[in-house]
């Protein structure tokens, strides 16, 4: 750590500095609390704590070495940033969208990484893609499936019929269902590659704030990224159509049984992961030379009254921002009462309560859920009085209730 960053550590703030921080911490609270529920919470099945670790470790990697001599002086950009995370902080508030307030984190670690000067240490990293990288600290993968997931699948599936023409003389392609040798194979939902895409784009998001290249060279190798991410997992369901096929190939292991898939998905994905590391090339580093401030030198710290308001108007702003009434937009009709068929399969419905799991996963936005047995078998019936805030799909509702899932794919039946 610089000589100069060690002086200003044993002065005491300013009042403007102190106030900052404090408005910084107020608006940053509830979000923080979401995202850290987001990455233990079973329905989000999210790996986004790691994503922060990686984050962490290289800010503390790049502001634990000294700064250059020549400053850069970004103050006022990262205020006015912090201004900008506010109002949409605002808006989450109102809304009651904690996606929102959750992204305008990734601004402010921009924002903190201008002040911490790390594009400008001997151990450089670009501030932006550091960002972009805590971005997917977030559950993104889940936003990307509602958002991309089925268009992908589609194109997943049409690029892995093309390969397998090229292979095969009987395939047989319809949609997302794939016909091999008399077997039927379905490109459902989670093959649709957004894990792989995700996965890779964080990997490119780090390498990009590690290697810090030009604007041009970054989109460049960001094409090739999502071109390798789709070919992988094109690639990935060929393999598992061969192997679905013609299992005597490969001694009759069931690939769709674990750990044979999950292999099968590494193993595509390193290879689409290679691309992205050779066109990284080498890293650069800071030239510029790095002095040390003599001893005697003080270090001056400005706190004027304007600069001590000015904090205080942002501490007001943040106060009345995180009192603001929550109006959500997304509330659906809650009138019409739930109901199950009082008789099927041969069986009289019985109506069975929720658990206290259950009914703290199902109501935590206003849903609500009916659970019946007929027999041996239970039907559940689940409504969200809140579909932008609380998505049931049926592999998050099982998570949620503290299940493990895996998918065991699809069986077509015409």
């Amino acid at each position: 750590m610089d000589i100069q960053l060690k002086k200003y550590l044993t002065r005491p703030f300013p009042a403007c500095h102190s106030l900052m921080g404090l408005g910084m911490l107020l608006l940053a609270i509830e979000p923080v609390t979401w995202l850290v529920n987001s990455w233990f919470e079973p329905s989000h099945d999210s790996k986004g704590g790691w994503v922060f670790l990686l984050c962490a470790g290289l800010f503390i990697w790049s502001v634990r070495s000294q700064a250059s001599a020549v400053a850069i002086k970004n103050h006022r950009k990262a205020i006015i940033l912090l201004f900008v995370t506010a109002l949409i902080r605002g808006m989450g508030q109102i809304f009651a969208v904690n996606v929102l307030g959750a992204v305008a984190l990734a601004i402010d670690v921009y924002a903190i990484a201008l002040l911490a000067r790390v594009s400008d240490r001997k151990n450089p990293l670009s501030a932006a893609w550091l960002a972009v990288l805590f971005a997917f600290s977030l559950p993104l993968e889940r936003i990307f499936q509602r958002v991309i997931g089925f268009g992908l699948q589609h194109l997943s599936a049409d690029g892995a019929c093309l390969l397998l023409h090229g292979l095969f003389a009987d395939v047989q392609c319809a949609g997302i269902r794939i016909l091999l040798a008399g077997r039927d194979v379905l490109v459902d939902l989670p093959c649709s590659g957004v894990k792989t895409i995700t996965l890779l784009c964080i990997l490119f998001a780090a390498l990009m704030c590690v290697f810090r290249p030009s604007l041009t060279r970054s989109m460049q190798i960001g094409i090739v990224t999502l071109a390798s991410a789709l070919l992988a997992n094109m690639i990935r369901i060929v393999c598992l159509s061969i192997f679905i096929a013609f299992p005597e190939k490969i001694g009759g292991i069931n690939v769709m049984a674990q750990p044979w898939h999950d292999l099968i998905g590494l193993f595509c994905l390193t290879l689409a992961a290679l691309p992205l590391a050779l066109l990284c090339g080498l890293r650069e580093c800071n030239q510029a030379v790095i002095q040390d401030a003599p001893d005697d030198q003080p270090v001056v710290i400005p706190a004027d009254k304007i600069k001590t308001w000015f904090a205080l108007g942002f501490l007001s702003l943040a106060a009345v921002i995180v009192s603001l009434p929550r109006q959500p937009l997304d509330i659906s009709d809650t009138g019409t009462a739930l109901s199950l068929p009082v008789y099927l399969q041969g069986q009289y419905g019985q109506t069975v309560a929720l658990n206290q799991q259950e009914q703290d996963y199902f109501t935590q936005f206003g849903g609500t859920a009916l659970k019946m047995r007929y027999g041996h078998n239970s039907a559940l019936l689940i409504r969200t009085h809140s579909p932008l805030r609380h998505l049931h799909a049926p592999d998050e509702c099982l998570r949620g209730l503290g299940f493990d899932v895996q998918y065991q794919g699809i069986q077509y039946q015409p």
